[in-house]
C-alpha cells in the first residue's frame, strides 16, 4: 500500500525588519558609502530642524497672541461703551481711526449731550442705534482689537516665520545634498579610471600591440 504524501509544509513569511534593523544592516553593506552616512545623518538633522523650527513658531504665535490680548485689555480699561443714534446714514467720507463706514451720531450721559463723528456699520441708517467707545475725556475712539484679529496676527505672523526659516533649512539641506552628489560623483569617475582599462581590456589590447 502506497504511503500517502506528507502535505507540504506552508512558507513562513519572512520576519519584517524595523528601520533601526535596515539602518545597521546598511551600515555592514559593503557599498555603504560615507556620503550614504551623511546622507542619513543629514535628513535626520533636517527632520530635527523642522519638529523645533514647528515647535519654536508655534511658542511664538502663541506669545504674539497673549501680547496682544493683553494690550487689548489694557486699552478696553480706559474706555466705555455708549448708545448713540445716527444722524446721517453711515459713509466713507470721513473715516476716523481707521473705520471704513463712519456717521454722525449722538448721545446723552451724565455730562450732559454729545454729537461726533464714530465708526458704524455700512447699513447704518439715520435714526439707527450706534454703539460707541469713548474715552475718560467723552471722545470717540477705535473699539479694542478683537480675539479674532489677534488669533489671525498671530497666526499670520508665526506661518510667515515658519516658511521663512524653513525654506532656509530646506534650501541649506539641499545644497549639502548636492554637494555630496558632487562628492560621488568625483569619486566615480576616479574609480572608473581606474577600472575601465581591464574592464574593456583596452591596458591589455595597448600591451599586446
Amino acid at each position: 500500500m502506497a504511503t500517502p504524501a506528507a502535505a507540504p509544509t506552508p512558507a513562513q513569511p519572512a520576519p519584517r525588519r524595523s528601520r533601526l534593523g535596515i539602518a545597521l544592516a546598511r551600515r555592514h553593506n559593503p557599498l555603504w558609502r560615507r556620503t550614504d552616512a551623511l546622507r542619513a545623518r543629514l535628513r535626520m538633522l533636517l527632520i530635527a530642524a523642522l519638529i523645533v523650527i514647528t515647535a519654536l513658531a508655534a511658542l511664538l504665535a502663541l506669545g504674539l497672541y497673549r501680547s496682544d490680548r493683553a494690550a487689548a485689555g489694557r486699552y478696553a480699561a480706559t474706555l466705555h461703551q455708549v448708545q448713540a443714534v445716527a444722524l446721517a446714514d453711515a459713509d466713507q467720507q470721513h473715516p476716523v481711526d481707521g473705520a471704513r463706514f463712519t456717521a454722525e451720531v449722538r448721545w446723552t450721559d451724565a455730562s450732559g449731550a454729545h454729537q461726533a463723528r464714530a465708526a458704524a456699520g455700512a447699513t447704518t441708517l439715520r435714526g439707527d442705534p450706534v454703539t460707541v467707545w469713548v474715552d475718560a475725556a467723552g471722545s470717540p475712539s477705535s473699539a479694542p482689537r478683537s480675539e479674532a484679529y489677534s488669533t489671525g496676527k498671530a497666526a499670520m505672523v508665526g506661518s510667515l516665520v515658519w516658511i521663512s526659516v524653513t525654506s532656509g533649512a530646506l534650501a541649506v539641506a539641499t545644497l549639502r545634498r548636492r554637494r555630496l552628489g558632487q562628492v560621488d560623483l568625483e569619486r566615480w569617475t576616479r574609480e572608473w579610471e581606474d577600472v575601465e582599462p581591464v574592464w574593456t581590456r583596452r591596458g591589455q589590447g595597448g600591451a599586446g600591440r
